[in-house]
């Protein structure tokens, strides 16, 4: 399994464009208007924006490089707040499949049970809050960093 190695995140125009490439790919890092992140974008805003880059993150892609468009979700996965947020949802979600019965966790994917149903349903949720509450670590770098240069 690949994961997305991403160097540089643009907003122009009300499109996203992310420089990346896959980590078993040798070709250099292109650019690339992404067109999900980009309705996200303009039907959520900056806030959906992160939420989702956050959700990425965390499930199949990594921040490579140094470029200043990464430091704000690099600030926001990394904090220390972060690692409690996950950790929050995280034994939510693992409390609740681990009270399921042993025949539900045998269907969550093929044939699901209602319960089955129920727990994916809940995890989607939980991990929604969760890239969202994470999230919000972006604008609070916007704001440190805002009035820092209002200083100087």
């Amino acid at each position: 399994m690949s994961t997305e190695l991403i160097n540089h995140i643009t907003v122009k125009k009300d499109v996203v464009y992310l420089s990346s490439h896959s980590s078993n790919d040798t070709a250099p890092f292109h650019s690339w208007r992404c067109s999900g992140l980009s309705e996200v974008y303009d039907a959520e805003g900056q806030k959906g924006l992160d939420r989702e880059i956050i959700r990425m993150l965390y499930e199949y892609a990594q921040l490579r490089g140094s470029h200043k468009s990464l430091d704000r979700y690099r600030y926001a996965k990394d904090s220390p707040e972060a690692l409690a947020i996950y950790k929050k949802y995280s034994d939510q979600i693992e409390l609740r499949y681990e009270g399921m019965e042993k025949a539900d966790k045998d269907n969550l994917w093929g044939h699901p049970t209602e319960k089955a149903k129920e727990y994916r349903q809940f995890e989607s949720d939980m991990r929604d809050k969760m890239y969202s509450e994470i999230a919000v670590k972006c604008g609070e770098y916007d704001r440190k960093h805002r009035s820092r240069d209002l200083e100087r």
